[in-house]
């Protein structure tokens, strides 16, 4: 299993999952148990009780309602879908319309005006700063990020 979250794997016991896509064994089901196994972590789930059944598993997504979600699931980082960017040197440069999720740092897309669609990687040199409240962060791109030939 590959987490998507920092929390400790017993916060996962008590869920109720969806197996996708479903197999014939099993196409949803209760995490009774968790425990870290020597490639990742190892979850028990309801219904599956032999290591054939548990094999036909391997490489599926579970997914589980948001609502069931531990609390620091949800408040773990808000949404940046809708805040407006800055950047230091070149003003506004539009606002965020998507996240990729990459295993190193999360990329938004954020589409304007002046530079159509660009990629932020955020990291700490790019992202100087990040304010919910009022709806805006403040970046300093790095060279390369905009073709300045453009505009």
């Amino acid at each position: 299993m590959k987490t998507l979250t920092d929390l400790p794997l017993d916060a996962f016991v008590g869920l109720h999952v969806w197996i996708a896509p479903p197999t014939v064994i099993a196409r949803e089901g209760d995490v009774i148990g968790a425990r870290r196994g020597p490639k990742g972590p190892l979850l028990t789930l309801s219904g599956v009780s032999d290591l054939q059944s548990a094999s036909q598993l391997a490489g599926r997504t579970l997914m589980a309602r948001p609502e069931e979600l531990p609390v620091e699931i949800l408040e773990e980082e808000p949404d940046p879908v809708g805040l407006l960017v800055n950047d230091v040197e070149r003003g506004p440069l539009g606002v965020v319309t998507d996240v990729i999720l990459t295993g190193a740092n999360d990329v938004w897309v954020i589409e304007g005006d002046t530079y159509g669609e660009v990629l932020i990687p955020i990291i700490e040199e790019v992202l100087l700063d990040l304010d919910f409240d009022a709806g805006e962060a403040t970046v300093k791109l790095l060279p390369g990020l905009i073709d300045e030939g453009e505009n």
